[in-house]
């Protein structure tokens, strides 16, 4: 991941823009009365962007142990930028958030210690929280079935998983990204290129063999920092927050919709990415607009 000291300089980052985020809020969906899940480094309680959005946050210690009454903090800078890409207001009057009005429900799992029993402890607790959404901007180098039983579960009990897939380039990949019952996600930059950095690969299996399953925009990603205002980061993990925020809104549009029907439409309308090898983008490029005309 690359990071960079940025300004507000325009009104909405180049995701929201390139998305056509605008389109949809026009219509009333702003993620209103729906939880996403979010694990990660944590979220700044107080950043101007977010304070209002917290619903609930967790901190589970060095061992995988909860941390009850714990207030929302960000131990780096990496949490609070990709709850502020998911439903943050706006800093310095510039839009960072796709569902602006969602609920953040956030756990802070890394980094350090026992790293599978704090993100699978915070895998359980969001699914106590209500969720209809999971983002991670998180995972383990290679393939483990350490957090598949608990990615089950999330769809079984209605919760998208929406993860990265990683940062290592073509033939690399991290879990539970790179699960089939995930919703993997890679970067692209303003140019739709998929990034160098963007995992990609092919398994020997038959469901989904090929991840990641869509890109979004990812590199030089403008959103909250701690101690409020903004900053730059480039990632897959600056890219699923965007889909994550998606989700969220095509949720607030059909509540009753059912996990692969969200996923379905998300899949099914993305825009196949010219001049690129399909096992770098997936689908492609994720067009929230011919989502929202597919599930409703």
């Amino acid at each position: 991941m690359r990071e960079a000291p940025a300004r507000a300089t325009t009104r909405l980052t180049w995701g929201l823009r390139r998305l056509g985020i605008p389109s949809l809020w026009k219509q009333g969906l702003t993620g209103k009365g729906v939880r996403v899940g979010h694990l990660d480094t944590g979220v700044e309680g107080q950043h101007p962007a977010l304070k209002d959005r917290i619903a609930a946050f967790m901190e589970m210690d060095l061992f995988g142990n909860r941390v009850p009454g714990s207030s929302p903090h960000d131990t780096g800078t990496h949490g609070t930028h990709t709850a502020g890409t998911i439903c943050g207001g706006r800093s310095g009057g510039l839009a960072i958030g796709v569902a602006p009005e969602a609920e953040l429900c956030s756990g802070l799992v890394i980094e350090g210690g026992d790293v599978l029993m704090r993100v699978l402890t915070g895998m359980e607790w969001t699914l106590e929280q209500g969720v209809r959404v999971l983002s991670m901007s998180l995972g383990i180098r290679g393939f483990t079935p350490f957090f598949l039983a608990v990615t089950q579960n999330l769809r079984t009990e209605g919760v998208l998983p929406v993860f990265a897939i990683g940062n290592e380039g073509p033939g690399t990949s991290r879990s539970p990204g790179n699960y089939a019952e995930a919703l993997s996600v890679g970067m692209t930059d303003r140019d739709d290129v998929v990034d160098l950095g963007s995992g990609s690969i092919t398994f020997n299996r038959p469901l989904e063999p090929n991840q990641p399953n869509v890109v979004a925009p990812g590199v030089e990603v403008i959103s909250a920092k701690p101690g409020g205002g903004v900053m730059s980061k480039t990632g897959t993990s600056m890219a699923t927050p965007h889909v994550a925020g998606v989700a969220a809104l095509l949720l607030q549009a059909k509540p009753d919709a059912t996990v692969a029907e969200v996923e379905h439409a998300i899949q099914s309308t993305c825009t196949v990415l010219a001049d690129q090898s399909p096992l770098r983008f997936g689908f492609g490029l994720i067009n929230p607009r011919a989502a929202l005309e597919a599930l409703t």
